[in-house]
């Protein structure tokens, strides 16, 4: 078993030498720790951002000298801070019983823990990810059992560190981390004697994985639609067959695992993920399963797009995209059909196509990265009402065909202000969720705030409605000086002539240039920009 791994390890460490070959930025990513975490996490790491064509400077501080590295710390992109409470307070079950109070041992901790906290913030804004304490390790259970006792501090202390991180910043549950691979897995007890490294391999790689994942969150790197089938994904049978009673979807036998898997939908709806329907059934007998059975979760309003009819799952699903104004590879598709599955990876490879499995299936969805914060209601509400008067948009566009008769028609309006502060969240989320129409800037919620405080910073917000539905804040233009910083605009917006307004009052604001970094897919705004403002 030793030598498979230290093949792996090899054969890691050589495929990422390959990688960075030539590679001048690194994304500069510092780890604050009082434990051994190589020689596995730094490879892990390169090759899991590698995913992205992220190569990566990681650096590993040993928490009792990480003041004397300041400058490491300032010149991070992302700092890691993983502390083993075992190695920090190895005499803290003794202590407990003989020198403190409990309370008096916990604010102690915390007292601790706010000065690293404090002490690191001084020294850069970039976002903290802060692993929480853990004592699994403890050998008390073997003989006491797993009683909650005063071994219950470490969670009292990690969520009153919690409080203490601001908005950018990020608490990761170490304890969540070793109950997904279990205890017995996650230790190694010859590494910790031998070389101050408790945890194993298997342990290294699922925190590697958490670093790429809050990444990836972070920077609003996800998937934004999910496709679904509804017999045997939403429900169990078939519907055309069954009829809405003899369906099985419930709270008990077979159809408790369609109810939970909805429940999981309705969560995702919550913090973002646009959800549409694509179905080979009759759309009247959808639409009743969804008003009329009482074991329904999601509802008629979470769906942006319904298409239901007999035709090819390829072209439903090519007309999804076309409504919600969305690429392929912003899409996943779910079916419990392999053919249909293996039909849209042939025809759409941009599109997950993802094989219905009720034990597989919420692995399968970790491909949306979201925030753990909700997203508003009423901007969910909007977004969806948005998406699902578009075929109505799409009517008046065939009847006018002069487009400035359409937006007539559609009496589309756009306003352009100067941004307030309690727009920062949603402006945020703009800039790290918009791929097409945008410089490719990606702001945080703490940093649109620090630009209010810059006089020469000049933050507009764009808000846009029309005869159907407010779109609500769908844009956003930040100047520095004469230069373009900021600039994108939803796809929900586009085709209605909001960049061209955007670009007009930019040229009246007398920039003269633009900070701009590629998406993949914003070449055409870089076009566009190149023309209006380096002309």
């Amino acid at each position: 078993m030793k030598e498979m791994i230290t093949l792996n390890l090899k054969t890691i460490i050589e495929k990422v030498n390959k990688l960075e070959l030539s590679q001048d930025n690194m994304y500069q990513i510092v780890i604050v720790t009082n434990i051994t975490l190589n020689p596995y996490l730094i490879p892990f790491l390169k090759l899991n951002f590698s995913k992205s064509n992220i190569f990566t400077n990681v650096q590993i501080l040993h928490f009792d000298n990480y003041i004397n590295e300041a400058d490491k710390i300032k010149n991070s992109d992302f700092l890691i801070v993983l502390l083993n409470f075992e190695y920090q307070y190895p005499n803290w079950y003794n202590d407990i019983i003989s020198k403190f109070t409990l309370e008096q041992f916990e604010i102690h901790i915390i007292e601790n823990c706010k000065k690293i906290y404090k002490k690191l913030k001084t020294y850069t804004s970039c976002p903290i990810l802060w692993f929480g304490y853990e004592n699994e390790n403890f050998k008390r259970t073997n003989i006491c059992g797993s009683s909650i006792e005063i071994t219950n501090i470490i969670d009292i202390v990690n969520v009153r560190v919690y409080e203490l991180l601001c908005k950018n910043d990020l608490q990761i549950d170490t304890r969540h981390l070793i109950a997904s691979i279990g205890i017995s897995n996650a230790y190694n007890n010859k590494n910790k004697y031998r070389w101050n490294a408790p945890y194993d391999q298997q342990m290294i790689k699922v925190i590697s994985d958490e670093i790429y994942k809050q990444y990836l969150i972070q920077n609003g790197i996800t998937k934004k639609c999910l496709v679904l089938d509804c017999d045997g994904v939403l429900w169990g049978g078939i519907l055309s067959e069954d009829g809405i009673e003899k369906i099985k979807l419930g709270n008990e036998g077979t159809g408790r695992s369609y109810q939970d898997f909805q429940r999981f939908l309705l969560m995702l709806y919550y913090h973002g993920v646009i959800l549409s329907i694509c179905s080979k059934n009759d759309i009247n007998d959808v639409l009743q399963v969804f008003s009329e059975h009482s074991g329904m979760i999601l509802k008629k309003e979470n769906i942006a797009c319904f298409q239901v009819n007999w035709n090819n799952k390829t072209e439903n699903i090519r007309q999804i995209a076309t409504i919600l104004n969305l690429g392929f590879d912003s899409i996943v598709f779910v079916d419990d059909s392999k053919f249909e599955v293996e039909s849209v990876h042939t025809l759409l490879p941009d599109v997950l196509a993802i094989l219905y499995n009720r034990d597989t299936i919420y692995d399968l969805l970790s491909c949306f990265n979201m925030k753990s914060d909700l997203n508003s209601l009423d901007q969910i509400i909007n977004r969806n009402l948005t998406y699902q008067t578009n075929q109505q948009r799409e009517r008046i566009r065939l009847e006018n065909t002069n487009f400035d008769s359409y937006l007539e028609a559609l009496n589309n309006k756009v306003d352009i202000h100067k941004a307030l502060p309690n727009e920062c969240a949603r402006i945020a989320e703009l800039t790290q969720r918009t791929n097409q129409c945008t410089n490719g800037i990606r702001y945080t919620t703490v940093e649109i705030l620090a630009h209010f405080e810059n006089p020469l910073y000049q933050l507009y917000s764009v808000y846009v409605s029309d005869k159907f539905s407010d779109l609500g804040l769908v844009g956003v233009i930040g100047i520095d000086d004469t230069t373009l910083d900021l600039f994108s605009l939803s796809c929900r917006a586009l085709g209605r002539n909001v960049e061209e307004k955007m670009i007009k009052m930019i040229i009246d604001k007398k920039v003269t240039d633009f900070t701009f970094i590629s998406t993949g897919k914003n070449e055409a705004l870089r076009n566009l920009l190149c023309f209006y403002i380096m002309k």
